[in-house]
């Protein structure tokens, strides 16, 4: 049986306290039948102090032995520099990780000018296309932070590492994405990992609605969901431009191919 064909994305979820996008990527098949090591690679939304904003998941103190259970020992935060000065990651303490910050400015939920241009009426809707767009230019954009991150994930010594953003969505998604290209994960899989954000926090406009009175929620809240076409668009994109996406993140990220065997050998399973 084609083990990609067979895989189902959702078991890579994990219903641990009260996050609703943490997700193990263990299991996640590659093209020449090896998979992705279980508790290597955790990728989730933001987790905050109880209080601090509705918007994110609280870390409540209750929780803290299921959070400690994963064995997370680096926490990798993407969110802009504004974003975790204002509200503190709670990742680290809950597992009792160290904290990288790796800044990526550009976020969906967070700090976009996409909010800002739509509450004052520059934009009046936002698409699948505009998303890929939104993802092509961070991409190129951010080649030093996403290099980074890369390498931060090729270090046995950093496993297992948390990725995070606010939503675990945007900035998450691409990271994640190029990780799995680099370890040889079909292009169908990889899009599928990244959609699965919109199962298990779907309709998620309606937390961001008193942003947006008097707008039509329907018609921008494809900004806060994960459709396919845009992370499919967005890597074909990089195809084109570098031959492949391992192109990029060498051509453009600076990650050598020594970095990227060191994520293949440390990351999957045995031939």
């Amino acid at each position: 049986m084609d083990e990609t064909a067979a895989w189902d994305v959702r078991s890579t979820h994990r219903p641990v306290g009260a996050t609703t996008n943490l997700r193990d990527l263990g299991g996640t098949p590659t093209e020449d039948g090896r998979a992705v090591l279980s508790g290597r690679v955790y990728r989730a939304e933001a987790l905050v102090a109880p209080g601090t904003t509705t918007r994110c998941t609280a870390w409540l103190p209750e929780h803290t032995d299921a959070y400690r259970a994963l064995g997370v020992r680096t926490v990798l935060d993407l969110r802009s520099a504004g974003e975790a000065e204002r509200i503190a990651s709670s990742w680290p303490e809950a597992t009792g990780a160290d904290y990288v910050a790796l800044p990526i400015e550009e976020g969906g939920e967070g700090d976009t000018d996409y909010v800002r241009e739509i509450r004052t009426g520059v934009r009046t809707g936002f698409t699948a296309a505009d998303m890929a767009g939104y993802y092509a230019l961070t991409l190129r954009r951010r080649t030093v932070e996403f290099g980074a991150g890369l390498r931060i994930l090729a270090d046995p010594g950093r496993h297992p590492v948390l990725i995070h953003c606010a939503a675990g969505k945007d900035r998450t998604g691409l990271l994640v994405a190029l990780l799995l290209e680099a370890l040889g994960v079909a292009r169908e899989v990889v899009v599928a990992d990244y959609a699965l954000t919109g199962v298990l926090r779907p309709d998620r406009v309606q937390a961001y609605a008193d942003l947006f009175e008097g707008i039509d929620l329907a018609a921008v809240a494809t900004l806060f969901d994960s459709p396919a076409a845009a992370m499919e668009e967005a890597l074909t994109g990089l195809d084109v431009e570098c031959g492949s996406v391992t192109g990029f993140l060498v051509d453009r990220c600076g990650v050598t191919w020594s970095e990227i065997d060191s994520l293949r050998a440390n990351l999957l399973s045995p031939s």
